[in-house]
């Protein structure tokens, strides 16, 4: 009777096990309903991205070539002034001196002006090409059946088959070709901002 209590319980223990394994085994057929984005990857390297970071240097240099012009005019004021010295009054060398310092001061306002455009600007477009890649991200989840999508810095290891950047990388440079950059929006902003400040 033990014998046959003892055999029961090995075929239970041995049945149990098999459909352990078996549940075990669909569940990892089934346990990839994740992907991964490398987002810096994303943002750094699709067209779009590029339109934007050569759209930011053509106007980093455009600044740059205003601020310069008007450094030098206040350098070639400054020069003048100094040539004054001796034949000018003391009131109007005071008065001169004053106005250069005035296009310092209006010279130091529009550099920073310029710098808070361009980091509207670029946030205002980076913002747009992360709300792109979002789109685009969900799309490829819905296809693969993802419940869910991490980026990599919030993973500490996984496997490469979960890596899905290359294909959002891929879709990006079919759908997003460019991103503009509001240029005026940003500029407008950057103005209220001033308004309000004061």
């Amino acid at each position: 009777m033990k014998t046959i209590k003892k055999t029961a319980l090995i075929i239970s223990i041995t049945a149990m096990t098999a459909l352990s394994t078996q549940a075990l085994a669909a569940t990892s057929a089934t346990s990839q309903t994740f992907g991964i984005v490398d987002m810096n990857r994303v943002l750094q390297t699709t067209d779009a991205a590029k339109s934007i970071f050569k759209q930011m240097d053509a106007k980093r240099k455009s600044y740059q070539a205003e601020i310069a012009r008007e450094e030098d005019k206040i350098r070639s004021s400054e020069e003048s002034l100094e040539k004054q010295k001796d034949t000018l009054s003391k009131g109007a060398f005071e008065a001169k001196q004053k106005a250069i310092e005035e296009k310092v001061i209006d010279g130091q306002k529009m550099v920073q002006n310029r710098r808070q455009v361009l980091d509207q600007a670029f946030g205002s477009a980076m913002n747009g090409l992360r709300h792109s890649a979002a789109q685009i991200v969900a799309h490829i989840a819905k296809d693969k059946h993802y419940s869910a999508v991490f980026t990599d810095d919030a993973v500490m290891m996984s496997t490469p088959d979960l890596d899905m950047t290359d294909e959002v990388i891929k879709q990006m440079n079919e759908k997003v070709k460019d991103v503009r950059v509001d240029w005026k929006k940003a500029s407008e902003s950057v103005a209220a901002s001033a308004g309000a400040g004061k």
